[in-house]
């Protein structure tokens, strides 16, 4: 026992040991270097990014009885003056935008671990995180399409019309209109923001430095999170509350709720450690 103690303090020497490590979880991917500043306490320094890909997919229901109802009116309007104006293109009975939600979290992070018992490798992790801007800190977005019938239908309505008609979603009591992709389609842009500084805190398992060139860490922990707001069509659509009805979805409506109530983000972190020095 007193053997492995030495041998753990040795590996933990002051400032004058480094490691580089990699890491993926639930936040995404990341690396980071560690430096032992006591023999117990290590500091590190990284950064993580959002993975490209989507998490889920939504449907995103898109009211357009208003729409079909012009376009009925029109056609009527015309047969009665002898024109007879029909449309080519006409709104599906139940239009959606198709949705992906992906991870938008990219942060910089100082946290400090701390080793109880020497020779162990189990440590507790605290620290913060801090994205570059407001605008960067989107926890999840949500990015979707409608159909494209939809999209020359409504082109075919403005055209004949004359009239500047809108396809909107509404979040609560609010309308947000959905913009051309520029490819045929409409398109929806929704975020869940917070703040830029977040605390973190976490328990694992593993040496940020390890006795021998290589070693692997697995992390348990959550950043807690503040001031959530949720913007759509980079304006702001009010609390989490008014994604609880369901207009962005019924996933998106569970993660809501719950974060509502638990400002938290868990996390787990599969980290190899790469010792330099």
């Amino acid at each position: 026992m007193l053997s492995c103690a030495l041998n753990a303090q040795f590996n933990m020497e002051p400032f004058r040991h480094l490691s580089v490590n990699l890491e993926a979880g639930l936040h995404g991917t990341g690396v980071e270097v560690a430096v032992p500043v006591t023999h117990h306490l290590v500091l590190k320094g990284g950064y993580n990014m959002a993975p490209p890909f989507d998490l889920f997919k939504t449907d995103i229901l898109v009211n357009t009885s208003d729409l079909m109802d012009a376009q009925n009116r029109y056609e009527q309007i015309s047969s009665a003056t002898g024109e007879d104006q029909i449309f080519t293109n006409r709104f599906s009975g139940e239009s959606v935008v198709h949705a992906g939600v992906r991870l938008g979290e990219n942060n910089y992070r100082l946290m400090l671990n701390w080793y109880p018992f020497a020779g162990g490798k189990f440590y507790l992790s605290g620290g913060v995180c801090y994205s570059r801007s407001r605008s960067r800190s989107d926890l999840l977005r949500l990015e979707g399409h409608t159909s494209a019938v939809d999209w020359e239908a409504l082109t075919e309505l403005r055209e004949k019309t004359g009239v500047d008609y809108e396809m909107k979603i509404y979040i609560g009591d609010k309308p947000y209109s959905l913009l051309d992709d520029g490819t045929g389609c409409g398109y929806l842009n929704s975020s869940l923001r917070i703040d830029p500084l977040k605390y973190y805190a976490g328990m694992g398992v593993g040496r940020c430095i390890p006795n021998r060139f290589a070693g692997f860490q697995i992390e348990f922990g959550a950043m807690f999170l503040q001031n959530p707001e949720l913007y759509c069509q980079n304006r702001p659509a009010g609390s989490l509350s008014e994604a609880g009805d369901g207009s962005l979805g019924e996933d998106v409506k569970d993660i809501s709720v719950n974060m509502e109530k638990y400002p938290i983000y868990p996390q787990m972190t599969l980290r190899l450690c790469f010792r330099v020095l």
